[in-house]
């Protein structure tokens, strides 16, 4: 069965490649490159964008399910097969897709962005709550002692602390918050991971032209690169590429969207799309995203 890419992330490489198969998924499997410590990611058609993923135009009910960890594959001439399976991926017909955040600072209408931003907060907060997540947005900047788990403790002080950070442009202190954050949580993207590449997309977003702005998040994706041994081979794919500026095509067109001053459905599209990532994945990126928009605000916290 021979099946076509649809998209292929920034990251995909250009040349021939051979791999084995990391982890596996119903809907997605991560390949791990041969000779190195690099994952890409294949998703069903109806899965985000990923900056090192090979989305697959997929039929109906179309799943990874009989895919094994340590399985070879290999592609040669943009044709993609596994070891012991007679699935084919066509990747020379796909179009490349990546991120780019330097045009969305938007100084015409700092109203609109701002509607926008606290329109997703509401949604983002009311999310939290119904769901009984550990992050609870609004609390993070107003914390009530003894009102949640130690975890959330851990986690909402690291996370203020590199808020303060990021609107002071003080690196230092962010130092300390990232080791703290990075790895903290569960799961296949710890909560404190999701929070960081949100963070960082938030904070690139709202760069313009800021020459003490970009060294300071050059400065923090330096020390979340330092930290990437605190994680998992997942989570550090995705903060790898964050700190890169590239992020799922969800994410990215959020960002656009409370920059953009939205504030049509348009926009409760995407905050939904990218809040229904994951158990709660999505709500921990928003979260980040939005405090990163926010740290060069003064009108916003």
């Amino acid at each position: 069965m021979r099946l076509n890419a649809l998209t292929l992330g920034y990251a995909i490489p250009e040349n021939d490649f051979k791999a084995i198969i990391h982890s596996a998924f119903t809907s997605a499997i991560n390949l791990k490159l041969d000779g190195s410590s690099e994952l890409i990611t294949l998703v069903i058609s109806n899965e985000t964008d990923l900056p090192q993923g090979i989305r697959v135009d997929t039929p109906t009910n179309f799943n990874f399910d009989g895919f094994q960890v340590n399985d070879n594959a290999s592609c040669q001439a943009g044709i993609l097969r596994f070891a012991g399976s007679e699935l084919e991926i066509d990747l020379t017909k796909a179009t490349h897709w990546k991120c780019n955040f330097r045009d969305l600072q938007n100084e015409q209408e700092p109203e609109g962005f701002r509607n926008s931003w606290r329109i997703v907060w509401q949604i983002l907060n009311d999310h939290q709550i119904e769901f009984k997540a550990e992050i609870i947005a609004d609390s993070i900047l107003r914390p009530q002692e003894g009102s949640t788990s130690l975890f959330s403790q851990r986690l909402n002080e690291g996370i203020s602390t590199i808020f303060r950070s990021a609107r002071d442009l003080d690196p230092h202190l962010a130092d300390d918050a990232v080791s703290t954050l990075i790895g903290l949580g569960s799961g296949l993207t710890p909560a404190g991971d999701d929070f960081l590449v949100g963070f960082m997309v938030g904070l690139i977003s709202r760069l313009g032209n800021d020459r003490k702005r970009e060294i300071y998040i050059a400065q923090i994706g330096e020390s979340i690169q330092s930290n990437f041994t605190r994680t998992n081979d997942i989570s550090r794919t995705y903060l790898k590429h964050a700190v890169h500026g590239q992020v799922s095509r969800n994410l990215a067109e959020l960002a656009e969207a409370i920059c953009g001053g939205w504030t049509d459905v348009r926009l409760y599209e995407r905050a939904a799309a990218t809040m229904n990532s994951g158990h709660s994945s999505g709500m921990d990126t928003i979260t980040g995203l939005l405090l990163g928009l926010a740290a060069w605000d003064g009108k916003l916290i």
